[in-house]
């Protein structure tokens, strides 16, 4: 028990935290000295103040007028008219200046008054760095120690000094001569060095030779406080340690890129810290690079050990991933053609009635197809094209444009008729689907948008196929080979799908559930669900030991083909074509409702069915309704048929489409005063469904267009290009003409359109323009409003309901 809980005491100490340690440590140490050195005088150098030094005067003498003695002379009564400080000679101006400088220091020594003292600098006083002067060393004892203290020299390891453009200079020669008064050495310390002769005033401080400059920028920061020193062991210790926490915390919840990216910014909090340090207190250099070189410690240490717990996690998972790989559901890709051929022409089978389907591929880079059948084995015998070139027909149209189309002599059955459907996704032929007999033929003639929804959905199922090959052979060209790692990778992936999509489920369809996959077979069934497919004389295999159907024991067509005698009722084109699914009332043995609709996923703009779900919801029969109870007509009170302008009403509608979707919807000018009779709530709400819908499915630049105008039949309202919005042919919506409550997927807006016109006793129709889309014409009965004069506040007479304003609208 006692090591038990001594093991807990300290089970914090793990290698990650210990490696924060280690760099804590080696920050406090600070081992790399020279380095450090050199980067505090850097630290020291680029923090240089800009401001004019009031502290300092660089004076600067020609060899010439050294030679000639004019420092001699000159300097000492320079310094006591203008009331200097002191001079600091540099070498070797000190050669030319020193007997002024020793009577100087004489007069200092028996004055009673004090002469400014001139003191030649020795060599050794300087702090390097870089070869930059940044500070003085300790002064040591001798006859000058005295004369350097009092011009301000005294040991600073490092200065910020001040900018060498900030440190005013002029010439010995123009203080001699008086172009410079002598004023402006008062109070100052005069940096006394050799310069070059005949240089224009402003190139003066330049002309000066090192290191008269760097003297005179350092001593002029250390007379204006800029003395500094090395900041305390504990500052860049302290800083590793929060840095590296920091690591460690990104590192564990959101991985190594954030992580690498937590050190990215502890580097930056750490250069920036040192600048703003260093400006602003005096014991504040820290050693730069010791600190970064205990954060890379820290780092290191964090990554490999996080990095060999993933490693040891990775190998545990991936017996468990091999052990799932039955449950593979979403592995397309991974499918051999033999078996993902024949699947897809099982799902074209489910979607559309046919006596016999074909599949095609077109293999990358070819022309020619490969035909594939379920049934047969193969589909090479069945087709009488021996050519199999798609730039041909029946494959495309005279002109070479690929388009479903019906054909008669495609199979060697002469008799037998073929749609031909090309996969097209996102403008690239994928391959082709053949619906093949007399019901082929009578249901594409009845509905020729279903082969279109089949087709659509095929031709995704086969992009996502072929671009996730692609992409996998090109990665293991690239590395030589697939490794172990990169099925490790790839089963991860499958199994997050197929958990995304059971999560998916589960949320979908609380009782009765029922999963199929991509093509449509059953792959999991719930008991009640089960129970009722075989009370409907549906054969339901056994469950396998892992809790999944084969795949082609159970599909979901004959799931739906038990809801309904005719297969042109209920098919799965139906669910394929509407994105909440489709929902079926049935009777035996207990009312319930069959609910159905797909799984979708998205990725890089697209949208493919990676699934079926179903679920059998019961319900419970409504009490009868007694004979003498009799429903109100609720929108006759809250919208009673009225007398309203058509042209405020599609004004209205046509502003709110256009901020819907961000797409212009053009409005025509309204002619007329469009006075119509009609439920104007009711057809103000479906109206603009009805245009928010055209205009987000339509293609930029091809938006609906919409007039309104007085007819002699009546108030008319038209729209044009509704048949790019929606995308169907005039076939397709003639149909909602005939049957507006039973419109088909997608057409939902237009038939309460239609029905709404109808309640207020008018009717549309629908006209092909030559080629130039498909035209909506909606047409109300005119109506005669009365007019009536009613007097407002101010006594004046209100506006009329028949009179409309001419011209541009004033402000409200």
């Amino acid at each position: 028990m006692a090591a038990q809980a001594e093991a807990t005491r300290f089970g914090w100490l793990t290698p990650d935290v210990l490696s924060i340690v280690a760099g804590a440590l080696i920050a406090a140490v600070a081992p790399l000295d020279r380095l450090d050195y050199v980067a505090r005088g850097l630290t020291a150098s680029a923090l240089a103040d800009a401001a004019p030094s009031a502290q300092v005067l660089l004076v600067t003498a020609s060899p010439e007028a050294l030679r000639e003695g004019l420092c001699e002379r000159s300097l000492p009564g320079l310094l006591e008219r203008g009331r200097a400080r002191g001079a600091l000679l540099i070498p070797p101006a000190d050669a030319f200046c020193g007997g002024a400088a020793s009577r100087a220091g004489a007069a200092s020594a028996t004055s009673a008054a004090g002469a400014a003292p001139v003191v030649r600098m020795p060599p050794e006083l300087l702090r390097l760095s870089a070869g930059d002067v940044v500070g003085f060393f300790p002064l040591a004892a001798g006859e000058r120690a005295p004369e350097l203290g009092a011009l301000g020299v005294s040991a600073a390891p490092w200065v910020l000094k001040k900018a060498p453009q900030s440190v005013p200079a002029v010439s010995l020669r123009d203080l001699a001569d008086g172009q410079v008064p002598a004023s402006a050495l008062e109070g100052r310390v005069a940096v006394v060095a050799v310069g070059a002769g005949g240089v224009a005033p402003q190139a003066v401080a330049t002309s000066a030779l090192p290191p008269a400059r760097g003297v005179a920028a350092v001593l002029g920061g250390l007379l204006d406080g800029g003395r500094r020193a090395s900041a305390p062991a504990w500052v860049p210790a302290l800083f590793v340690l929060l840095a590296g926490g920091l690591v460690w915390i990104a590192r564990r919840r959101y991985g190594s890129l954030v992580a690498t990216a937590a050190l990215f910014l502890g580097v930056f909090a750490l250069a920036a810290g040192q600048g703003v340090l260093a400006a602003r207190a005096e014991a504040s250099l820290i050693a730069l690079p010791s600190a970064l070189f205990g954060l890379a410690v820290a780092f290191a240490g964090v990554m490999i050990v996080r990095g060999l717990v993933v490693q040891r996690s990775v190998d545990r998972a991936a017996e468990l991933i091999h052990r799932a790989a039955l449950f593979r559901m979403q592995g397309v890709h991974t499918l051999p053609d033999e078996e993902f051929w024949p699947r897809v022409a099982r799902l074209a089978e489910q979607a559309h009635p046919a006596d016999l389907v074909l599949v095609a591929e077109l293999p990358a880079g070819s022309w020619h197809l490969r035909f594939w059948n379920d049934r047969q084995g193969g589909g090479e015998s069945l087709v009488a094209e021996r050519r199999n070139d798609v730039r041909r027909p029946p494959y495309s149209s005279e002109q070479g444009v690929p388009a479903i189309r019906l054909s008669r002599r495609f199979l060697t059955k002469q008799d037998m008729p073929a749609v031909v459907v090309p996969l097209i996704a996102f403008g690239e032929i994928e391959g082709y689907v053949f619906f093949c007999g007399p019901v082929a033929e009578q249901t594409f003639s009845r509905e020729p948008e279903r082969a279109e929804h089949v087709g659509r959905e095929l031709a995704l199922l086969l992009r996502r196929k072929r671009l996730a090959r692609t992409a996998q052979g090109g990665a293991g060209e690239a590395r030589g080979g697939r490794s172990p790692e990169d099925d490790l990778v790839e089963g991860a992936r499958v199994a997050l799908d197929d958990l995304q999509l059971f999560g998916s489920l589960l949320r979908s369809a609380p009782v009765g559930l029922l999963y199929a996959d991509a093509f449509g077979d059953v792959r999991f069934v719930a008991p009640e669900f089960a129970k009722w497919l075989r009370a409907r004389d549906v054969t339901v295999p056994a469950e396998s030991a892992s809790a999944a159907l084969p795949p082609g024991s159970l599909t979901l067509g004959d799931v739906l083909g038990a809801t309904s005698a005719s297969d042109a009722a209920v098919s799965l084109s139906s669910v394929m074509a509407s994105d909440d699914g489709i929902e079926l009332s049935v009777s035996a043995p207990e009312p319930a409702v069959l609910s159905v609709r797909p799984l979708r996923r998205e990725s890089d703009g697209s949208s493919w069915i990676a699934g079926y779900v179903a679920a059998l919801i019961p319900v419970q029969q409504a009490a009868p309704v007694s004979d003498n109870v009799r429903p109100l007509a609720v929108r006759d009170a809250a919208d009673p048929l009225c007398a309203f302008q058509l042209g405020d009403v599609v004004a209205d509608a046509v502003a709110s489409a256009a901020r819907a979707t961000g797409r212009a919807v053009r409005l025509e000018p309204i002619r007329g005063a469009t006075h119509a009779l009609g439920h104007r709530g009711e057809l103000g709400q479906v109206l603009e469904a009805f245009l928010t819908d055209v205009a987000g499915r339509g293609l930029p630049g091809h938006g609906p267009v919409v007039s309104v105008r007085e007819a002699p039949q009546g108030v008319q309202l038209s729209i044009l290009d509704v048949g790019f919005g929606l995308g169907l042919p005039e076939s397709a919506l003639q149909r909602v003409l005939t049957a507006p409550g039973s419109a088909p997927a997608g057409l939902e807006p237009l038939g309460r359109l239609i029905l709404a016109v109808e309640d207020s006793h008018g009717h549309a129709e629908l006209k092909t323009n030559d080629g130039w889309g498909i035209t909506l014409t909606v047409t109300l009965l005119r109506a005669h409003p009365r007019a009536f004069v009613s007097a407002n506040e101010g006594g004046k007479p209100a506006a009329q309901q028949n009179v409309i304003a001419i011209g541009r609208a004033g402000p409200k």
